[in-house]
């Protein structure tokens, strides 16, 4: 045979071989696929998590021009409570307070900028500033003037609200009755970050890294799903997550555009607003879930040392979709701090 022919031989069999194992990549990838669906099917939060709680929708302009979605639960005359979702969530996430809730308090829950049904920002801002002055602006048009609500922030949310109470300190002080802070941080994110986590001689290499992947920008693959799944499942959840849970938090971490993806995980690489806390002086409670790799306990732990009405809740086996994860135990703090703070004004 000669060389031409079996160079061209070589690069055939590679062709095929490469062909092959795409092939059974995509074939396992379908039958993990397969096997996720029944399970997501058989779990029985699936068919509760997709009744979504319907409200008033309203659409409040931020001050930069993006518009920004929110749905209004419950009584009108009933006393308020803001909820603010976190990074690649929406307000969905508050699926099991707003049926929890709504009977006899009046929720907000609104989506960020890029998020769920709000517009990409109009000009592209995604900084903290910008994202402060949302919250401003979904309070000033949901709060009915005069009163005071509390204020729930998880995650990149809460972040939010710190921010929100630092920038705009004449409003929170008029208007923000009490705070829940869940899954959340305020400073060192990247480095404190357990999926960061490794040897403290290459800690400003890990950062460095942490920093370029929470800013990446790449689409999510389509397929295989599962991969995705997976990855969500051991980045966000904690173990005793059911597959519709993993499957909810997917689907909203793949709908979020790449480009604001990446836009707000550059925002929170450079988060550092621990100063921002003295703004809170109201009844806080901070939640931490122990197996949240992305916001650790000991977050919670700093911040409710440095707040000065602050009640500090660890849940076990939690990840870092504690709203999800343990509903019943985000949903009680919320009442409780609605309760302490807003009822003698409600009469």
């Amino acid at each position: 045979m000669s060389t031409t022919r079996q160079k061209e031989s070589g690069r055939l069999g590679a062709g095929m071989l490469a062909s092959a194992v795409v092939g059974a990549g995509v074939a396992a990838g379908t039958l993990m696929e397969g096997r996720d669906r029944r399970a997501v099917l058989a779990d029985p939060q699936h068919a509760e998590l997709a009744r979504a709680p319907q409200g008033e929708a309203l659409a409040v302009g931020a001050p930069d021009g993006t518009t920004l979605h929110a749905e209004v639960f419950g009584p009108d005359d009933a006393p308020t409570v803001v909820l603010a979702h976190g990074w690649l969530c929406t307000g969905r996430v508050w699926h099991h307070q707003l049926r929890a809730l709504t009977g006899d308090l009046r929720v907000v829950a609104w989506d960020l900028r890029g998020h769920g049904k709000s517009a990409r920002a109009a000009t592209g801002d995604y900084s903290t500033a910008a994202l402060a002055g949302d919250l401003a602006a979904v309070i000033d048009r949901t709060v009915p003037a005069g009163q005071q609500a509390v204020v729930v922030g998880h995650s990149m949310g809460a972040m939010v609200m710190v921010a929100w109470a630092d920038a705009h300190p004449e409003q929170a002080r008029t208007t923000l009755a009490g705070a829940v802070l869940v899954n959340t941080g305020v400073e060192q994110l990247v480095g404190r970050s357990r999926i960061f986590a490794g040897p403290a001689a290459l800690s400003a290499a890990r950062e460095a890294v942490g920093r370029r992947l929470l800013g990446w920008a790449a689409p999510w693959p389509s397929h295989p799903r599962p991969l995705v799944s997976r990855l969500v499942a051991a980045a966000v959840l904690g173990p005793d997550a059911s597959p519709a849970q993993v499957d909810f938090c997917t689907r909203m971490v793949m709908d979020v555009p790449a480009e604001v993806r990446g836009a707000f995980g550059a925002t929170l690489a450079s988060f550092d607003l621990a100063h921002g806390l003295e703004a809170l002086t109201v009844p806080t409670v901070v939640i931490a879930g122990e197996h949240d790799r992305l916001t650790p306990p000991v977050h919670a732990r700093a911040m409710a040392e440095v707040l000065p009405r602050a009640t500090l809740v660890e849940l076990p086996t939690v990840g870092h979709m504690a709203p999800l994860e343990s509903s019943a135990e985000v949903t009680g703090a919320i009442r409780v701090v609605a309760d302490l703070v807003l009822r003698p004004v409600a009469g």
